[in-house]
């Protein structure tokens, strides 16, 4: 029993923000990003925002998921080196995203575990992660189902549905992997 608690890694729960989210991603909230873009209509009453720097190869896809109540172990984390991802809370219900810092660029083929934090993205909030970013799919917060929208590539969705089963996968901009049996830890959100 004290071998396998060894094993299991708790993933610090942070609050989302600006500054917590730095080196993973940038916070999506009621707070324009990087306001003052001149357009010159509504002036006075609408606030534009810079551009998101969001990044994919070939087409870009819109989509919505429900995410109900799932177990606290993670066991999968993936990373796109080509894109980066959107992931925004719809309705009332918050939503957590597991995250690893990337680390792409210094060749390395797994998360630096202790760079894993789960972020609570507040209701009506989301997340562009950087590209490289370690994630897992977004989890439901407290029991309550929350409606996800995402920002990603064709590519990556069609390489994910395509799969013909839940396994790793080093396909297209698709790098997947099964924490465990890369690692031998069991990583675990404290809800």
């Amino acid at each position: 029993m004290e071998v396998m608690e060894q094993q299991i890694v708790n993933v610090p729960l942070v609050d989302a923000s600006e500054d917590a989210l730095k080196d993973y991603g940038v916070m999506i909230s009621e707070k324009v990003f990087s306001p003052g873009l001149t357009i010159p209509f509504y002036q006075g009453s609408v606030e534009e925002g810079q551009n998101l720097d969001f990044v994919y190869t070939g087409r870009a896809v819109v989509r919505t998921a429900r995410i109900s109540h799932r177990s606290p172990e993670i066991t999968w984390l993936e990373r796109h080196q080509a894109m980066s991802q959107i992931f925004v809370g719809l309705g009332a219900s918050p939503f957590v995203m597991v995250l690893g810092k990337p680390n792409h660029l210094q060749g390395e083929s797994v998360p630096q575990l202790e760079s894993v934090k789960a972020f609570r993205i507040p209701a009506g909030h989301g997340v562009m992660i950087h590209v490289g970013t370690w994630h897992d799919f977004p989890m439901a917060f407290d029991g309550q189902p929350v409606t996800v929208l995402t920002m990603n590539s064709d590519e990556v969705v069609t390489a994910l549905a395509s799969a013909e089963s839940a396994d790793e996968m080093d396909t297209g901009d698709v790098y997947k992997i099964d924490i465990q049996r890369r690692t031998g830890k069991v990583l675990r959100v404290p809800f």
